[in-house]
């Protein structure tokens, strides 16, 4: 390219709209960029400097992007130049309606973006190019809209196979019943950063104790749908089998279970993928709590205190010390006492003043603020709260959280 391409991009979120130009600067490619944070902008701007490429975002205030796109369609020096629309899935339908060439889910994979803007800058250079010596012939045309119609198409097919995986997945989760036979009071927060959830959960019991399990998979999507599966199956047979195993032991169980799934022998360089779990067994009888970690922690609330037993610093699957043991931890538990086992998503989650982490002392404030809440009500404040903090800024991980009371 002889000349820097214009790309005009539109978003109200200034955080998008920063991260999009670190992009675009991390890569080190050199382009004029213009900024809008509303469709009327965006509009005034591309009959003003008519650039390559328009990046629009669908949710944008006084005029969205569906809105400026019709505009932009419809206006005889701007109706040519490339739209890619920004924005959640569920607007596909109109975003081709109205005339987009491309459509980026949010939160969006920054390879993703630069590939949709090569691709449809590739296309801007080759239209320039045929326009120099002559014009765009039928054909051309009609295989460009065959390409825009198969994209959309796959598109579509894509978020068909994640609805069906996520119907899958919810399929092999403990069903509500059982676990108010075993559990009584409790709730589950479960937010997927998509559709499909890379974290999952296993309620039962062993040896005539009641077990409780948060698990966090590497990967999401159908990456992290297959984990979860997988991991279901393994709890299934090691927590259902007539062998007796505290939390320690099951760890190392479903350790040797994902190594061996995904050949990992313990040798330098292999892929780190695996979970992060919180396991606990409780034994009602003896008012004792037995815990272990990969990675995670679990919060127990005893007169107004929180308590937090630590896991061990590795995960599930192969690691620097993937031969070492799993510690298990106890605690003596009473009635009323109220527990919690959580995926780092909550925490990690950036958003409030300044797009910082919400970090796990605010999260245990926030526990020790509401435990004496009824359990229903403990899972609206955190959903709330945590919506409230994410605002406009992308979900970054999958959430779960769990907590129950001792009966």
């Amino acid at each position: 390219m002889n000349q820097p391409n214009k790309i005009l991009i539109a978003d109200d979120s200034e955080s998008y709209l920063r991260i999009i130009q670190q992009i675009f600067e991390i890569v080190g490619h050199k382009h004029e960029l213009y900024f809008a944070r509303d469709g009327k902008s965006a509009c005034d701007l591309a009959i003003q400097h008519l650039p390559d490429l328009i990046i629009l975002d669908v949710i944008m205030p006084e005029m969205n992007g569906i809105d400026a796109a019709k505009i932009l369609r419809n206006n005889h020096a701007t109706q040519h130049i490339p739209i890619i629309m920004l924005s959640a899935t569920e607007s596909l339908k109109s975003a081709y309606e109205v005339g987009a060439n491309d459509f980026i889910s949010k939160p969006f994979n920054q390879y993703e973006l630069l590939i949709k803007v090569r691709s449809a800058l590739n296309l801007v250079e080759k239209i320039k190019e045929a326009n120099a010596g002559k014009k765009i012939d039928e054909e051309k045309l009609a295989e460009y809209d065959q390409l825009k119609l198969e994209t959309i198409k796959k598109q579509e097919d894509s978020k068909f196979d994640l609805k069906y995986s996520a119907r899958i997945q919810r399929s092999i989760l403990p069903r509500a019943e059982q676990m108010a036979e075993i559990l009584d009071e409790y709730f589950i927060l479960n937010l997927p950063r998509n559709i499909v959830s890379g974290d999952f959960y296993w309620i039962g019991r062993h040896n005539n104790m009641k077990v409780v399990a948060a698990i966090d998979c590497t990967g999401h999507e159908i990456a992290g749908a297959l984990m979860t599966m997988a991991g279901m199956a393994f709890l299934n047979d090691i927590l259902g089998g007539n062998k007796s195993y505290t939390p320690g032991q099951v760890l190392a169980e479903l350790r040797k279970m994902v190594m061996n799934l995904l050949r990992h022998t313990g040798e330098e360089g292999e892929a780190s993928d695996g979970m992060d779990v919180s396991i606990a067994m409780i034994d009602n009888a003896n008012s004792k709590l037995y815990f272990a970690g990969a990675n995670n922690p679990i919060y127990i609330v005893q007169n107004n205190q929180l308590i937090q037993l630590k896991g061990d610093r590795m995960p599930i699957g192969v690691n620097l010390n993937f031969q070492r043991e799993f510690e298990d931890s106890e605690i003596g538990i009473n009635e009323g006492d109220s527990v919690y086992l959580f995926s780092d998503g909550y925490a990690d989650q950036f958003g409030g003043p300044g797009n910082k982490k919400f970090r796990y002392k605010q999260f245990q404030d926030l526990l020790l603020e509401i435990h004496q809440k009824p359990l229903f009500e403990q899972k609206e404040i955190l959903q709330r709260t945590f919506l409230g903090w994410k605002g406009n800024y992308p979900q970054i991980d999958d959430v779960l959280v769990i907590g129950f009371k001792i009966k």
